[in-house]
């Protein structure tokens, strides 16, 4: 398997780093960048909600056809996606439990504790596993 260009290497830099920046405004503005950047109209929260959902799920559709590609076709890519896996759940948990929990519980909540332990010693097994096998 040959190395990336530089060219991916730098579209992949530069979509990491615009998601990180805007993943960061939209987890930690106080108004989450709806009001200050997007100029939108929070009484309209039941358009603004459904659109964010939906987003959401665009998101969701995204991770789940990489996460269906790794595990058919780039298999050598399965331990660091398990790892961004993680940290998306980590931040998910931080959201939900302290940052902005909701009034009331949510299964996606429930589903995000199960999977954060699920994944965790999953990707713990994993890295046993090769630093096991490098030493053998």
């Amino acid at each position: 398997m040959r190395p990336p260009s530089r060219a991916v290497i730098a579209i992949l830099s530069l979509l990491g780093a615009v998601n990180l920046a805007r993943g960061s405004i939209h987890l930690f503005a106080p108004d989450g960048g709806l009001t200050a950047i997007a100029g939108l109209d929070l009484g309209q929260a039941r358009e603004i909600a459904l659109f964010f959902i939906g987003a959401v799920g665009v998101g969701q559709i995204t991770l789940g056809a990489v996460d269906l590609l790794v595990a058919t076709r780039f298999r050598m890519m399965a331990l660091p996606l398990l790892l961004v896996h993680m940290g998306e759940l980590a931040l998910g948990l931080f959201l939900f439990l302290l940052w902005r929990p909701l009034p009331h519980a949510v299964p996606g909540q429930y589903g995000a504790v199960f999977s954060f332990i699920a994944v965790g010693i999953i990707t713990a097994w994993e890295l046993l596993r090769g630093r096991a096998d490098a030493t053998s």
